[in-house]
């Protein structure tokens, strides 16, 4: 039996401005100073500290059962873009409501904004499952939403000479004297990193939702919890050329279209995951989307077939967009 190949193919689209029309709310970069890691999470040529937040006035405290928010929605709404403007996740959005049809919503009609809480950060001293090997993280940014929670977006950075797989990190966020506060846990996007010298199809996204962050916080960290060597695992992989990318403005969201085509000589790509990244002009992430393309019975060896989705980005146009594209290899019977 032949060995399948485990590459990603990443293609970026560099300077891409975007131009945002109508009027929408959108939330505000925010960025605060990153405190060192207890271990390496950062690579050497790409800056990840950033400038203070501006002061929270001093009267905001948490609120440990947020009062329901409401939204009316407006031509042009779509339940991710109502989602990523109050920072919750679409099947909470769905659960709140009770909403069983997405398509079925009405201009004028009213959801109600679920919020939460957090765990609280890891007690002082206790550190996060080491990682095996170094990373990096790059491109983290803060974006506040109406709602008052806080995405953390960012990069994961495979620095080593391995094809890794499970990658997870920890944002923890601190107040002026450096204790934790609270923290939260996400996986990159991509199930596999490939290797430093495969840069830039080594690294990926990931994104943390502070429901209620306290309002005293003053820096944080991002450390990586977790790192593995996807071995064999990386053999049901198969590279996906990207082709034709293109984006503009659709309502409150970008729309990113293009195709991915199957150079494999030899595999057929059972199913086809795209992940497409927006940067800001200072390289930080403002928002990303990973989406399954249907393929029907499979994406045959030199076959092409083209993608479409929406996404939503924080704060001003994206001054960059980036795009990976994967297919998986038929499960063996």
């Amino acid at each position: 039996m032949k060995k399948r190949k485990t590459v990603m193919l990443w293609v970026s689209v560099l300077a891409l401005a975007l131009v945002a029309c109508g009027e929408v709310i959108t939330p505000e970069p925010v960025t605060r100073t990153a405190v060192p890691s207890p271990t390496p999470t950062a690579v050497p040529s790409l800056a990840t500290a950033t400038p203070p937040l501006r002061p929270t006035p001093a009267t905001a405290t948490p609120t440990i059962t947020p009062t329901p928010i409401v939204h009316v929605i407006q031509a042009g709404d779509t339940l991710g873009s109502i989602a990523a403007t109050y920072g919750v996740s679409v099947q909470a959005l769905r659960d709140a409501n009770g909403i069983e049809n997405p398509l079925l919503l009405q201009i004028g009609q009213e959801l109600v904004i679920p919020t939460g809480n957090e765990g609280p950060a890891p007690p002082a001293g206790l550190l996060p499952t080491p990682t095996p090997l170094p990373f990096g993280v790059q491109g983290v940014g803060f974006y506040e939403t109406p709602a008052g929670s806080l995405w953390c977006l960012g990069e994961v950075v495979n620095t080593t000479p391995y094809t890794l797989t499970n990658v997870e990190v920890r944002v923890t966020l601190f107040d002026a004297a450096g204790t934790p506060l609270v923290a939260g846990d996400s996986a990159a996007a991509a199930d596999i990193l490939l290797p430093a010298a495969q840069a830039p199809l080594n690294r990926a996204p990931f994104a943390v939702l502070f429901l209620s962050p306290p309002p005293d916080f003053a820096s944080h960290n991002v450390a990586l919890l977790r790192g593995e060597f996807a071995g064999s695992l990386a053999e049901g992989i198969i590279p996906l050329t990207v082709e034709e990318v293109s984006s503009a403005p659709s309502g409150p969201e970008f729309e990113i279209t293009g195709a991915v085509r199957n150079p494999d000589p030899e595999q057929m790509a059972a199913s086809v995951v795209v992940i497409v990244t927006t940067y800001d002009g200072d390289g930080r992430v403002t928002g990303f989307r990973q989406q399954t393309v249907d393929v029907g019975d499979g994406l045959l060896s030199g076959d092409a077939v083209s993608f479409r989705m929406l996404l939503t980005a924080h704060g001003t146009a994206p001054a960059d967009l980036s795009v990976i594209a994967f297919g998986r290899v038929p499960a063996e019977e």
